[in-house]
């Protein structure tokens, strides 16, 4: 495949993930706002993608960043950094999030399917600074390649078993056929929105897109993740932006 051929011809979208509370972390600042580097966690984040996509020459449709309830002033502070808007891509769309991470990227899809839709859409939380530009190639070429969704995976080091209630260990997975995953995650642009216009209406709460996409009927397939791609979460994950 000339994957350059295939950038050029589909439109691809960007959404980075911040609506959240941050909850876990404590402090007075959102974790994605977070000094890092010479700007902050999230702005980390749209700076990988924006490199991404001018070095492998995407036709970059849409850009998308969902923040909390009230909070415009303060997510495009933390993201239109200098060293983004030096970035070919001027156009970041900033969308208010909902009650939940599945709500608010429902408000992202939606938003892009009203402004002129794509093909292609990644997905990435905004507390994953750590990103490669190499892991989001790897995502949307198997996108590209297979036309199924994406997501990166690692196998866990740890033996996991599950458990009931009571905390009985009730089954012995093996390993290798168990994946931990991570962002971004990458679909069919048009497919991941009609899922989600289905899981909308839904009693139940999906963990992730790729809960959403295989339970209405499309495929996902794993792509080798990288270890160092880790998810700010609780305070001592602080050590690593400190570095």
């Amino acid at each position: 495949m000339n994957s350059s051929n295939s950038f050029n011809s589909k439109k691809i979208s960007v959404i980075i993930t911040a609506a959240g509370s941050s909850s876990r972390m404590g402090g007075s600042i959102k974790k994605e706002y977070l000094p890092y580097k010479n700007g902050t966690v999230i702005s980390s984040c749209a700076i990988a993608f924006l490199k991404a996509a001018e070095k492998n020459k995407w036709n970059l449709s849409h850009f998308v960043v969902t923040y909390p309830c009230g909070g415009l002033k303060e997510s495009q502070k933390a993201v239109l950094i200098p060293d983004v808007k030096s970035q070919a891509f001027k156009d970041i769309s900033f969308v208010e999030g909902g009650d939940s991470r599945q709500a608010s990227v429902f408000k992202a899809l939606d938003f892009i399917n009203q402004n002129g839709k794509s093909d292609i859409v990644l997905i990435h939380d905004g507390a994953r600074p750590f990103v490669s530009e190499s892991l989001i190639q790897a995502v949307v070429d198997s996108v590209l390649k297979t036309g199924d969704g994406a997501v990166p995976g690692l196998t866990p080091v740890e033996t996991i078993k599950e458990i009931d209630s009571e905390g009985r260990i009730v089954k012995h997975l093996k390993r290798i056929t168990l994946s931990s995953v991570q962002t971004p995650q990458g679909f069919d642009f048009n497919k991941l929105y009609d899922f989600n216009l289905k899981a909308k209406n839904d009693d139940y709460e999906y963990t992730d897109d790729t809960e959403i996409y295989g339970h209405f009927g499309g495929t996902v397939r794993v792509v080798p993740a990288d270890p160092d791609n880790i998810k700010i979460t609780y305070p001592k994950d602080l050590e690593r932006i400190k570095k």
